[in-house]
């Protein structure tokens, strides 16, 4: 098992996924490589929430996220990578996890806010349904 994909959102909730992830990765030396989808579908369509919209959208949080869990992996003695793409979520994941030579994808089974928890429980349930590579949900 040499490579591991790792999607994350940024919730607190997922940070249990992060220390399996490192258990195993230490375990097999591999590389994790964490990676974040920009979600470019998910557009809230009232004015009142431009606050919302405008850190929805904020990519260099985003990128600022992932060079952190990088380090917090490479800081642990665990090679990490991190991939920011722009895209829907369920699709980018099960293409990327397919299409990218990996051994397993590690994800949380539910993740963000408490009100976007139904939409993040579709995601992990879309990428199991439809993913080929072995796959560990954390809860």
């Amino acid at each position: 098992m040499k490579k591991i994909l790792l999607p994350v959102d940024g919730s607190p909730g997922c940070q249990q996924a992060l220390a399996i992830a490192e258990d195993i990765a230490k375990k097999f030396d591999s590389t994790i490589i964490v990676y974040f989808v920009f979600d470019l579908y998910r557009i809230p369509n009232e004015l009142e929430y431009a606050g919302y919209i405008e850190k929805m959208y904020d990519t260099d949080g985003k990128q600022e996220y992932l060079d952190n869990t990088v380090k917090y992996f490479q800081e642990r003695g665990v090679k990490a990578e991190s991939k920011l793409v722009k895209g829907d979520p369920p699709s980018d994941i099960i293409d990327e996890a397919d299409n990218g030579g990996y051994d397993l994808v590690i994800m949380c089974s539910r993740g963000m806010s408490a009100s976007k928890r139904f939409l993040l429980g579709s995601v992990t349930s879309k990428v199991v349904h439809h993913v080929k590579t072995p796959i560990l949900v954390v809860k």
